[in-house]
C-alpha cells in the first residue's frame, strides 16, 4: 500500500539531495575526464588542452570559458539550501546540474581523437552529482506544487 510522504520528509530529503547533489558534481570536476599522451587531466586542464590540440571557437569556447563558473554555482546553491532558502538554492542547482550533465554526458559518449581519450572517472561522477542534483529539484518542486512543502 502506498502512503504519502510527509511534507516534513520530502524537505530534508531535498535538501540532502541539493547539498549532497552538487558536492558530488563538485568531485567529478576535479577526477580525470581527459587522457593525452601519458597525463590524465581534470575537467579544468582539459580546458587548455582542448584549445591546444583542437582549434576551438564559438560556442563551444565559450562553454570552455564559463566551466570554472560551474562549480561556483554549485557553492552558491548549497549555501543557499544550507540558509534556508531551498527553491533559489534548487533554481541554481538546476541550472549547474543541467549545464555540467549535459557537458558531463557529451564527455561520456565523445570518441578519441588523435592523442586524446576520454576518461570516464571525471564525467561519470559529474553525472552523478548531477543526476542527484535534479532529483533534489524534483523533490523540491513536488513539494511546492503540491502545497504541502516549505521553504
Amino acid at each position: 500500500m502506498l502512503t504519502a510522504v510527509p511534507a516534513r520528509s520530502r524537505t530534508t530529503g531535498a535538501r540532502l539531495l541539493l547539498c549532497t547533489g552538487p558536492a558530488v558534481l563538485v568531485v567529478g570536476t576535479f577526477l580525470p575526464w581527459l587522457r593525452s599522451g601519458r597525463a590524465n587531466r581534470n575537467s579544468y586542464a582539459t580546458d587548455g588542452a582542448v584549445r591546444r590540440l583542437l582549434d576551438v571557437d564559438g560556442v563551444t569556447a565559450a562553454a570552455l570559458k564559463a566551466w570554472p563558473f560551474v562549480s561556483l554555482l554549485c557553492a552558491a546553491a548549497v549555501a543557499l539550501v544550507l540558509l534556508g532558502r531551498l527553491a533559489l538554492g534548487a533554481g541554481l542547482g538546476a541550472v549547474a546540474a543541467l549545464a555540467a550533465g549535459a557537458v558531463a554526458a557529451w564527455a561520456l559518449g565523445a570518441p578519441s581523437r588523435g592523442l586524446l581519450h576520454a576518461a570516464t572517472p571525471g564525467p561519470a561522477v559529474t553525472l552523478a552529482g548531477a543526476i542527484l542534483t535534479c532529483l533534489g529539484v524534483l523533490a523540491c518542486a513536488s513539494g511546492r506544487f503540491t502545497g504541502r512543502g516549505s521553504s
